[in-house]
């Protein structure tokens, strides 16, 4: 399996084939579109494998940076599209849950929540052992504040109560978790934006105001 997630700062890159593994976190500062499949093809000489002897990809589909997304589904796109194998996407707050539970063991349900920036968040309700229990929204960071009950985020984000840093290996063993029931054609990968970006916003307003005039 190659598993990437682009989705936030740091990029995380697992993977494992013919039972040898490679992880690597690029730094926040590093162009992910540069770097991710350069590291990639690092790792897989690494452990003396090629792309084509791997038969599964995973990839964060956010929500996060528009960015990050889209460049982390492109890359799995093309080689999955390229060379086969099936395709398990997972979102941010898959990630974020998996890596709360794993490290800090909780006894109730509790909000993964992440920067929406411009006085946003995203959020989705988890049970003490990961699994969903609520639909992933778009509140402000008041509506936040008045929401009882624990909240994690992301170390490099100031929006939670408590933080996790999900490492590469959590990534990957989240992948191998989904890979039987979660597995999906690279044809069928979408992004997971919640909101449009503020491109979008911005396009929209300028063809609404010249609409009006």
């Amino acid at each position: 399996m190659i598993a990437i997630s682009s989705s936030f700062k740091q990029a995380l890159l697992a993977v494992e084939v013919q039972g040898r593994q490679e992880f690597i976190t690029l730094d926040a500062n590093c162009k992910h579109s540069e770097n991710i499949m350069y590291n990639i093809d690092k790792m897989l000489d690494n452990i003396g494998c090629g792309v084509a002897d791997n038969d599964s990809f995973s990839v964060v589909v956010g929500p996060g940076s528009f960015t990050g997304i889209r460049i982390g589904i492109a890359l799995i796109k093309g080689l999955a599209c390229a060379n086969g194998g099936k395709v398990i996407p997972l979102t941010t707050f898959d990630l974020i849950a998996y890596s709360y539970v794993k490290n800090f063991k909780p006894k109730g349900d509790f909000y993964c929540v992440i920067d929406a920036l411009s006085g946003l968040v995203y959020i989705e309700k988890h049970d003490r052992k990961g699994g969903k229990v609520g639909q992933a929204e778009v509140i402000s960071r008041e509506e936040l504040a008045s929401l009882e009950g624990i909240k994690v985020g992301l170390s490099e984000e100031n929006v939670a109560d408590e933080r996790v840093s999900p490492s590469p290996q959590e990534l990957l063993e989240l992948a191998k978790m989904f890979e039987g029931d979660s597995a999906v054609t690279e044809k069928d990968l979408v992004p997971l934006y919640l909101r449009k970006s503020q491109a979008e916003v911005s396009l929209e307003k300028r063809r609404a105001d010249n609409k009006s005039e």
